[in-house]
């Protein structure tokens, strides 16, 4: 039976950024992979500039496209572009950008990751090929997370389902310029992000309203040809311990996924590096749990996706009413000054709100405040 400090289950970013941070700190550790080194990952690959600051020196530099502009199409009826003299976005495609974070990591490929027992000291890790040994157990499983199932840790509550295809051309235009799509589906949105020779374009929505209404609204705006993939997404719901004991969660399989955008790659390594220190001061200090994780994940992201689930309550169910105010190029370009500087401030814009004096938010932002909140 072999023996590790830490066993992480899933080679997501979530996963990988726990075990470079691990590994810089030369703790051993183990991450157990259901999947192959090649991850075909359905995902829009949109990564905000703060994920950079997530990584080791020597992973800072990477392939990505950079998106200096930012266009908003309101059902074929209103749009608007706005440029910025900087990248405010970049764009990743999956499969390269996971094998990038995986560089140097001790880590098992198609090993399925089956249950635990909590022994006196360490964890009991079983999967289809052997039994391990760990002091802590991390789980960075994803959307479908055993982990989470076997530790009643982060049950999921709040999906939505994404529809995408990547559609491949010799020529990309406007290779610089991210388009949204709003209004083509309810309580969701599109989204069209240029790649190196394809383009990533899909939609998503709550669950029940994608299957009520979305499931093919990516034609309704792409017409381009390519294999359409549905993939589920647990969001963010509210504040719940991530942790307990000598178990802890990251990234989706947390539900550590922003409830405004539904974008997970920067809040997965986010919380995968915080994850890490406190495993680290816990091996180092001799503690046995990683309670510490659950109130560091409060005061780095809680306030702020508490701020983004409020404002995703009046921003796609009150788009009619608030239109001209979003796609206006003041709101557009505060937004992607606020991504370019790292991640968007979701409080900031909260605060906005609470002082407009843009009669059409005013009513939104008190119809939430009544029926919604």
């Amino acid at each position: 039976m072999k023996n590790y400090s830490v066993i992480i289950i899933g080679g997501g970013p979530a996963g990988a950024t726990v075990g470079q941070c691990l590994k810089e700190k030369n703790i051993d550790y183990l991450i157990i992979e259901k999947g192959g080194s090649y991850r075909d990952k359905v995902c829009a690959g949109g990564i905000p500039h703060g994920v950079i600051d997530l990584l080791p020196d020597n992973l800072k530099n990477f392939e990505k496209m950079e998106y200096d502009a930012l266009s908003i199409d309101f059902g074929g009826k209103l749009s608007n572009t706005v440029k910025l003299n900087k990248p405010f976005l970049y764009g990743v495609e999956r499969t390269k950008f996971d094998l990038h974070l995986r560089k140097g990591l001790n880590l098992h490929y198609n090993e399925k990751f089956i249950g635990f027992n909590n022994e006196k000291n360490n964890i009991s890790v079983r999967t289809n090929k052997t039994t391990y040994t760990a002091k802590f157990l991390v789980g960075a499983d994803g959307v479908g997370s055993r982990v989470s199932i076997l530790s009643g840790l982060a049950r999921k509550k709040r999906f939505i389902l994404g529809e995408e295809k990547e559609v491949f051309q010799k020529n990309i235009t406007e290779p610089s310029t991210v388009k949204l799509f709003l209004r083509y589906n309810y309580l969701g949105y599109g989204w069209l992000l240029p790649k190196q020779n394809h383009y990533s374009v899909g939609s998503g929505a709550l669950q029940k309203y994608f299957l009520n209404s979305s499931k093919g609204t990516v034609e309704k705006f792409d017409k381009g040809k390519g294999e359409t993939k549905i993939y589920p997404i647990s969001l963010w719901g509210g504040e719940e311990p991530l942790a307990n004991g000598q178990i802890a969660l990251a990234g989706e399989a947390g539900n550590l996924v922003d409830p405004f955008t539904a974008a997970g790659i920067y809040p997965a390594m986010l919380s995968a590096k915080l994850l890490a220190a406190v495993i680290e001061n816990a091996l180092r200090n001799g503690k046995s749990d990683l309670q510490e994780y659950n109130k560091l994940l409060i005061n780095e992201l809680g306030e702020e996706f508490n701020c983004a689930l409020l404002l995703s309550k009046m921003f796609y169910p009150l788009l009619p009413l608030i239109k001209n105010v979003i796609i206006s190029k003041s709101t557009m370009q505060q937004a992607m000054e606020s991504v370019s500087s790292g991640y968007i401030s979701y409080k900031t814009f909260y605060m906005k709100v609470q002082r407009t004096k843009k009669i059409p938010v005013k009513i939104a932002y008190f119809l939430v405040q009544k029926f919604a909140s």
